[in-house]
């Protein structure tokens, strides 16, 4: 938008990028069929507005292109996650992850890529957490164990007020870690809470709520590797998108079993969806290698249709013994 303020510029082309619903919504399509099984729409393709439609004074008049949804839960901002982290010109096998209330998930490499959504509440981002916020000040968004002592980083340097969606991966892992969180996820001295930083407590429920959430991607990641013929071990980096990804400690997130993979293998990538959008403004639609071809190599999985996601989500709700570092 700052091009439109300065004299005679013209802005060609505008590329937005959403979750589903927001692609719906502001394109002005029907969300009623994502509100029910199978939770998909007709209308995931590219949509194509001009500036005027939208009522934006934009010199040039250009398009306002909203890159195409993979599904139902599965929107263009993974799309062009995948574009920004190349996966779908790689010869190795890689994966892009969006950690949030929805976890989105792509595996793949220039063969094959298969993505899926899983949902994995909102516990990532402080939601239905005791004590739970955002990651703003105040924020406990780090716990560390030094000599059998719980050490936590606070956000803005002030009092703890809360415990934020890094924080709470982090202190579960101190607490599997110094023996007081057992593997199902109870604490072992049979209390209901644990005193973090005072008054900033972690419960019973708190842990059931990671551990949900936990269960819900890792069992993602085990089902569409198991339909790329694929383990853990055959894949080489592992991306973490967005905000919570470049903020979750890797070694944490390995030790509650949220990514079972070496700390060396998994890469924070940031604002994935951001990055990928520019790099859209220079893929024009039609030409090889384009968005519209990536979207078209996409197969979107459905979970919820797969007749072992609840077997294999149940296995993965209890800690890992020990830690994959």
């Amino acid at each position: 938008m700052f091009a439109a303020q300065i004299p005679g510029a013209e802005i060609r082309d505008v590329a937005l990028v959403g979750n589903t619903v927001m692609h719906h919504l502001f394109c002005g399509l029907d969300v009623e069929p994502l509100s029910r099984y199978p939770f998909e729409s007709p209308h995931l393709g590219l949509q194509a507005l001009t500036a005027g439609e939208l009522g934006w004074k934009l010199q040039g008049s250009p398009w306002v292109h909203f890159l195409p949804c993979l599904g139902g839960f599965v929107g263009s901002d993974i799309l062009a996650g995948i574009l920004a982290t190349n996966l779908g010109e790689r010869e190795d096998l890689n994966a892009l992850v969006d950690l949030g209330t929805n976890g989105e998930i792509v595996i793949g490499n220039r063969e094959r890529l298969l993505c899926a959504s899983t949902a994995a509440g909102p516990a990532f981002e402080g939601a239905r957490i005791s004590m739970g916020m955002r990651a703003s000040t105040g924020a406990i968004s780090e716990v560390k164990v030094e000599n059998q002592q719980l050490l936590c980083g606070v956000l803005g340097n002030v009092p703890p007020q809360g415990l934020c969606g890094s924080g709470l991966v982090d202190a579960v892992a101190a607490g599997l870690d110094l023996g007081r969180i057992q593997a199902s996820g109870r604490f072992a001295n049979g209390t209901g809470a644990w005193e973090l930083s005072t008054p900033v407590t972690l419960t019973q429920g708190d842990i059931r709520e990671l551990q949900l959430a936990k269960g819900a991607i890792a069992a993602g990641i085990r089902i569409l590797l198991e339909r790329c013929g694929a383990s853990p071990r055959d894949l080489k980096k592992l991306y973490l998108a967005g905000a919570f990804g470049n903020y979750i400690n890797r070694t944490s997130a390995a030790r509650i079993g949220l990514i079972g993979f070496p700390s060396e293998k998994v890469e924070a990538a940031g604002n994935t969806a951001l990055l990928g959008a520019k790099l859209a403004l220079f893929s024009p639609e039609g030409e090889d290698g384009s968005y519209t071809r990536l979207r078209s190599r996409t197969e979107h999985v459905p979970l919820n249709a797969d007749p072992s996601f609840q077997e294999i989500f149940v296995e993965e709700l209890a800690f890992p013994q020990g830690t994959y570092a």
